[in-house]
């Protein structure tokens, strides 16, 4: 197709096998030309008359994107921090967290000697929920859990219990007592009620993705469960109110069981299945209102929904306190929370454990939609999607045996300065330079790194844009101590 004579070919790509899924095919792809780096305009025309032939479903990639074997090259850029450095690490976000910032603006409020991206995040637009930078699971700051994770799923863990940095697989609980002594397990803190963004919460949840709506606990990263029953918990950090959940009149019956879910209701005004509980700071009740209003200054709103709606007005009373209680624990039950504790959920698997490659797909929500692990054959492994073929910029973050906090950026999208690396190739620079635990933060367009003001390597939304400092919920900082 190109000047050079290219011969079309049928290539197949595989997912390689990890701790808990097997390998498999993860498709198929045609190739019908090539051409230079700096001749984009030619391959857009191919895909016009691929388009025009009634070819609509192709792309335009440089080769290295596919997850097939490349050569490279990479620009690697590596922090390292000594367990002794006179320096706080921290996980900062912006003026509020449904909100975004650039890496660099997150730095210089902060006064941080370096900061790179940390979780992925929701983004405005058709699909999503609409809340621009709200952390897609786990986020805490000084202890504070201002995100729920997403059960089970990697994270990085900052002046907590094991050491300056630390990764883990986090699950989080927040339960409430009523002053009539009733308990409820929260569904959510800070994020949009009734949308659980990489799902993994509690209760009801449901997957929501075009006919497959099964009910679900499990992480499936940057999918949207639904839970129509829930209660959320909004802190100052969100922002001035709380939203205005979306009425959606709808019902599901799950055929496998019954269940069915439902928006609020099919009947009556919408007022009375949506409620705010609006507490001051100690959680003393001051008013139920409508859903959607101003959060108090230094104060807390319960925000529910069919029956957590239904839940708050018969186990609220004005001038009474609720009684909140959180725990964060890790892989091994134990609660991980110390006063300084920073955390933030990773973007990938796990990469590296002991330190050897080790990624757990499955486990992170990166798996196909059938794998439910309850219902795996012995010896049966969940089949991986394609999350670990993609070839993107990557943000890294390891600890050494010594300690040692790795802060790493490989840049991409650009076939002449970096290619970007899949994340087995990620876990094998992460093991390279010593890790002996790892995990990705956000990627791609993400991937960022600030030191002193001045930006350290390559961020672009695509091949062959511009650099471009994309606003993203929260950044990992080093922050000089005084």
């Amino acid at each position: 197709m190109d000047a050079a004579g290219f011969t079309a070919r049928v290539d197949t790509f595989t997912v390689p096998a990890s701790v808990d899924t097997g390998s498999r095919i993860g498709g198929y792809g045609v190739r019908v030309g090539r051409f230079a780096a700096d001749r984009r305009e030619d391959a857009v025309q191919t895909r016009q008359a691929l388009a025009a032939a009634g070819f609509t479903n192709s792309r335009i990639f440089f080769t290295a994107e596919d997850g097939g074997a490349s050569r490279g090259p990479w620009q690697v850029r590596v922090i390292t921090v000594a367990p002794s450095a006179r320096v706080t690490l921290k996980a900062v976000h912006g003026k509020d967290i449904q909100g975004s910032e650039t890496v660099r603006q997150l730095a210089k409020a902060s006064g941080a000697l370096v900061a790179v991206n940390g979780s992925e995040f929701d983004i405005a637009g058709p699909g999503n929920n609409g809340f621009e930078g709200v952390p897609q699971g786990l986020y805490l700051q000084n202890n504070t859990l201002l995100s729920a994770s997403n059960n089970g799923r990697t994270a990085l863990l900052l002046e907590g219990l094991k050491g300056r940095a630390a990764v883990d697989e986090i699950s989080s609980e927040t339960r409430i007592t009523a002053p009539d002594g009733a308990t409820r397990v929260i569904d959510g803190i800070n994020r949009s009620t009734g949308q659980v963004l990489g799902c993994g919460g509690v209760g009801n949840d449901y997957r929501r993705s075009g006919e497959d709506r099964v009910r679900t606990l499990q992480p499936w990263r940057n999918t949207n469960c639904v839970d129509p029953d829930e209660i959320v918990v909004f802190r100052p950090e969100w922002g001035a109110a709380t939203p205005t959940p979306v009425r959606r009149d709808d019902t599901w019956t799950d055929p496998a069981t019954g269940w069915q879910a439902q928006w609020y209701a099919n009947q009556g005004d919408f007022a009375d299945h949506a409620v705010d509980v609006v507490m001051d700071g100690n959680w003393v009740v001051k008013e139920l209102r409508e859903a959607g209003g101003p959060i108090p200054p230094g104060g807390r709103v319960l925000q529910g929904i069919g029956a957590g709606a239904d839940w708050l007005r018969a186990h609220s009373e004005v001038g009474k306190a609720f009684k909140p209680g959180s725990t964060v624990r890790g892989r091994d039950g134990r609660s991980v929370t110390t006063p300084t504790l920073s955390a933030v959920a990773g973007g990938t698997p796990a990469l590296v454990r002991g330190g050897e490659v080790w990624m757990n797909p499955a486990a992170n929500g990166m798996s196909q939609t059938s794998c439910v692990p309850a219902q795996l054959g012995p010896g049966e492994k969940c089949r991986a999607n394609n999350t670990l073929l993609q070839r993107h910029a990557r943000t890294l973050a390891g600890v050494t045996a010594a300690g040692e906090l790795l802060l790493v950026t490989i840049d991409g999208r650009d076939p002449a300065l970096s290619a970007g690396a899949t994340l087995p190739e990620a876990a094998e620079v992460m093991k390279w330079l010593g890790a002996e635990d790892a995990v990705g933060m956000g990627s791609g367009g993400d991937t960022t790194l600030v030191a002193k003001d001045t930006l350290y390597n390559r961020p672009v939304d695509d091949w062959g844009g511009p650099l471009r400092e994309r606003p993203m919920s929260n950044a990992v900082v080093i922050v000089e101590k005084p």
